[in-house]
């Protein structure tokens, strides 16, 4: 997976006839089969794929670049480690801290090893000075692979692409391919033989047959937890939670006659008396959202 090349596309057939295999080694020994499969990078628990009889479905290609968890969360969290490895998280603190304040730029006054879970906008902020921090104190071969990898990262995010601009993301994951194998001699890593890496090299493919990465970016189903998880949460009693959040996200929907089946289905899993709500909740005129919005009206 760290080579610059990819290998040879899978097929459904190919998937299926592997799976096959191993089923008829394993001899109906579950460990076996698992194993079989594994050797040949197959799932081991799936016996009967779903899409077997889709003859039209490529199953290869469901999965789409993911540019939150595989760019910003993925590789250039790695990135990140691998440059506070090499000269220490003290040193990159000192000097993300003594950063001058900048428009658009965020003011990492603790530095950034101290934060304890770091969130999709942190990457991007990281992104924004992590070249400015690190251009005089590594190798111009180490700074190359940062830069190109950066280079990358934004490039893969244009709105619009044509010939050039891929030509301009291949040319930055080649330069960094061409750089990468100082991050090994210094001890970094041992390989970089990971997934996330080998994603790279199919963003330009991916483009081309799906369209620009916003369009299957999981980026922006991460505001549904605000709504569907943390307002419903702060809304309830934090006891017995579940229903109460429930009966938020279906009236801020204007769904309240899901809000029936919905309780049902609650009260018949926790067979619990004490999880009997009553229908008349679902009449409620006045939404137990605390900041009292309205339903948004479809357009």
């Amino acid at each position: 997976m760290q080579e610059p090349e990819t290998g040879d596309c899978r097929t459904g057939k190919w998937t299926l006839d592997a799976i096959a295999k191993a089923r008829k080694s394993a001899n109906g020994s579950a460990y076996r089969f698992h194993k079989e499969c594994m050797e040949q990078n197959i799932t081991g628990g799936v016996y009967v794929p779903f899409w077997r009889d889709l003859p039209f479905t490529d199953i290869h290609m469901a999965v789409t670049p993911d540019v939150l968890h595989q760019l910003y969360q993925g590789v250039f969290k790695h990135l990140i480690g691998w440059c506070q490895s090499i000269f220490g998280e003290k040193e990159l603190d000192k000097r993300i801290q003594t950063l001058p304040y900048g428009h658009g730029l965020r003011h990492f006054k603790t530095g950034i090893s101290s934060l304890p879970q770091i969130s999709g906008p942190e990457r991007k902020n990281m992104a924004k000075i992590l070249l400015g921090c690190i251009h005089d104190i590594m190798p111009a071969r180490d700074v190359k692979a940062v830069k190109s990898l950066l280079d990358f990262i934004y490039l893969a995010q244009y709105s619009t692409h044509d010939q050039l601009t891929l030509g301009y993301l291949e040319a930055a994951l080649d330069e960094f391919h061409q750089n990468k194998e100082y991050f090994i001699q210094v001890g970094c890593r041992d390989h970089l033989n990971f997934p996330k890496l080998h994603s790279l090299l199919h963003y330009s493919e991916s483009i081309q047959f799906f369209g620009m990465t916003d369009n299957y970016n999981t980026e922006m189903f991460e505001r549904l937890h605000i709504d569907f998880a943390k307002d419903g949460w702060r809304a309830t009693n934090q006891r017995d939670e579940f229903p109460q959040m429930i009966i938020c996200m279906a009236q801020l929907a204007g769904e309240d006659h899901l809000l029936s089946h919905y309780i049902d289905e609650y009260a018949r899993t926790k067979n619990s008396k004490n999880n009997q709500i009553d229908r008349q909740t679902s009449t409620l005129q006045k939404p137990l959202y605390p900041c009292d919005r309205k339903p948004t009206p479809s357009t």
